[in-house]
């Protein structure tokens, strides 16, 4: 495996630095970031200069698109700083498109470690909070504690830490080793805990399109040891979840050690013997939170507040967001200045968020923003299929195919964008299968693809 280039080192000091800083939410951590990438850009271009292959990237002009018409709606609306920091995301998007693009396979291969390390630390701080109820690494939310990490947010939280779980467990079809499974159970465990509805929907999803990617059979064997040991994990920090009792952290400890262990252990096992102990692990928890004594009290808050699709503040909120595109169809309100109000419980509610990244598109910049957007993301999908054969490996490819799906999915659920380390990691994930430049060697072919002949 190859050391990672400077430019390589400088997107994960920025990505470390928008996750440690809240997600890169607030401007302080934002100019941060974009300094680092802005070194970053400049180590890459001294490493291979711009050239016509950089231009005609589709996920370029799609995005030079969309920031002009950004600055045309902030413009009709009076306020052209407005559209700044979305100017400034989708050019750090394309900066790290481009940076890892200039990358060989083996150093795609080490961004990918070092990405997977970042979430898995970001995962045990989320874990820690919980444990010891550590604010703001755990918040709580309707009498549960839940995992918020550094991002503080728990959801958002979620979207950054299943899209690279899901990474991780695909990498272990190549590189398996204790450090790796480790990290994807801890990346796994870091996302169950943050109780969130919409990580939950996207982590299916993303395992599906890794199952159809990868097979199912392979993706039992992958996928199951880490999760097999994440549920132990996480039943042994159920009992500290309830805000109503004390926590538990020497019982959640435990547990960590026992799962962590188990996931190792049950590497060596066959698919079928993964299957039973995968559904006896899980008719296990659910009986012991039917009859745990203290344990029905976190069975009776997880029903009531997360085992339900009902959000009715969510369906307000996408009401009034199509009410604003309505009477501005065109250019939508502005960036940022989208103000959602609803009536609820006899009384005005008011919103900033739709907690639908589609749908405050939609309001800010109106049906062509929106447009410009889908043309954005369609383009990193077909540059993503085409990169399938240079990816670091097909497994590489496949997981962060499937961790980019449950991003896509979540951003419709949450206001994800809005932290700018998430859409910085899911560009991580597009550029690690971007197809190399013409005059770039790809470095030692990756474990489980032959080498190509001459």
């Amino acid at each position: 495996m190859d050391s990672l280039p400077l430019h390589a080192l400088l997107l994960v000091v920025a990505l470390v630095v928008a996750i440690a800083g809240q997600g890169a939410y607030y401007g302080a951590g934002q100019r941060t970031v974009a300094v680092v990438l802005l070194l970053a850009l400049l180590a890459a271009l001294r490493a291979r200069p711009w050239s016509s292959e950089d231009t005609l990237l589709p996920p370029v002009s799609a995005g030079a698109a969309l920031a002009a018409w950004t600055a045309v709606s902030a413009t009709v609306a009076g306020d052209i700083t407005a559209a700044l920091p979305i100017i400034a995301l989708v050019t750090g998007v394309v900066v790290v498109l481009l940076a890892v693009r200039r990358m060989t396979w083996d150093q795609r291969d080490a961004l990918a470690a070092a990405v997977v390390t970042v979430g898995a630390l970001t995962a045990a701080s989320g874990w820690v909070g919980v444990a010891w109820r550590i604010t703001p690494w755990a918040l709580e939310d309707q009498g549960l504690w839940r995992a918020a990490t550094t991002l503080t947010y728990a959801n958002a939280a979620a979207g950054l830490l299943v899209p690279l779980a899901l990474l991780a467990v695909a990498r272990l079809a190549a590189r398996p080793g204790v450090p790796a499974i480790v990290a994807a159970c801890l990346l796994l465990i870091g996302a169950g805990a943050t109780l969130s509805r919409g990580g939950a929907l996207a982590l299916v999803v993303g395992a599906a399109v890794l199952a159809w990617l990868l097979g199912p059979g392979r993706t039992l064997r992958v996928a199951g040891p880490p999760t097999l040991g994440a549920l132990v994990a996480l039943a042994g920090l159920a009992p500290s979840m309830p805000a109503s009792s004390l926590a538990r952290p020497a019982l959640a400890a435990a547990a960590l050690v026992v799962g962590v262990g188990v996931a190792v252990g049950a590497f060596h096992l066959r698919s079928r013997q993964l299957a039973l102990g995968l559904a006896a692990a899980v008719l296990a928890g659910c009986a012991v939170l039917v009859v745990g004594g203290r344990t029905a009290d976190t069975a009776a808050r997880l029903t009531d507040t997360r085992l339900t699709i009902a959000s009715p503040d969510r369906a307000a909120a996408a009401r009034a967001a199509l009410q604003l595109a309505a009477e501005r169809p065109l250019t939508g309100t502005g960036p940022g200045r989208a103000v959602l109000t609803w009536v609820q419980n006899n009384g005005p509610v008011t919103s900033r968020y739709v907690h639908n990244e589609y749908l405050q598109a939609l309001a800010e910049l109106g049906f062509v923003g929106l447009a410009l957007l889908v043309v954005l993301l369609a383009s990193l999908a077909w540059t993503i299929w085409r990169g399938r054969l240079h990816a670091p490996s097909t497994t590489i490819w496949a997981g962060a195919a499937a961790g980019l799906a449950a991003l896509a999915v979540h951003s419709a659920l949450d206001f994800l964008w809005h932290l700018p380390a998430i859409p910085l990691a899911g560009a991580v994930l597009a550029g690690l299968v971007l197809p190399t430049t013409s005059n770039q060697k790809g470095g030692t072919p990756p474990p489980d693809r032959p080498a190509e002949k001459e």
